[in-house]
């Protein structure tokens, strides 16, 4: 079954269900899997160039910048090919969280999105922000974009 719940993030697509009224031992015997997604601009590949972004920004998505480690970033500086926004096309932006016994038992005890996400984490969910950060270090987007899209909900 395929469905679109306005949530945050993959665990609380769990929750949202028992606000909806779905009892939790239904949801926790049918649900395998949640996949939440985010579109975020690509950096368009006609004005592509280097930059150094403010160091605040770098930490807020918990990129490491030590002196041993050489990251590049990427934006548009705007062209013609882009009408002067800096990017061209989306990309998507993805978190899955499988459905294991341990998320199973939370459910049931209806707890709460935060307790969720960490047990997907620990059973190895990456998270929307770990694909964002992936997409930034790759040059496919911008810190900036990462930043607005993640963080607006």
């Amino acid at each position: 079954v395929l469905s679109t719940l306005h949530t945050n993030d993959a665990p609380g697509a769990m929750t949202r269900l028992v606000e909806m009224g779905i009892e939790p031992f239904l949801i926790a015997s049918s649900v395998i899997g949640v996949l939440a997604q985010r579109l975020v601009r690509v950096i368009c590949p006609k004005c592509k160039e280097q930059y150094t972004p403010p160091r605040d920004a770098v930490g807020r998505l918990g990129i490491e910048l030590d002196g041993d480690t050489k990251v590049t970033f990427y934006r548009g500086r705007g062209c013609d090919f882009c009408h002067q926004s800096g990017y061209k096309g989306r990309l998507g932006v993805y978190e899955l969280m499988l459905v294991n016994d341990r998320v199973r038992d939370l459910v049931l005890q209806k707890s709460s999105a935060h307790l969720l996400r960490e047990a997907a984490i620990d059973s190895g969910m990456k998270t929307l922000k770990d694909d964002a950060v992936a997409k930034i270090l790759l040059g496919q987007t911008t810190l900036e974009e990462c930043l607005r899209v993640i963080y607006a909900g």
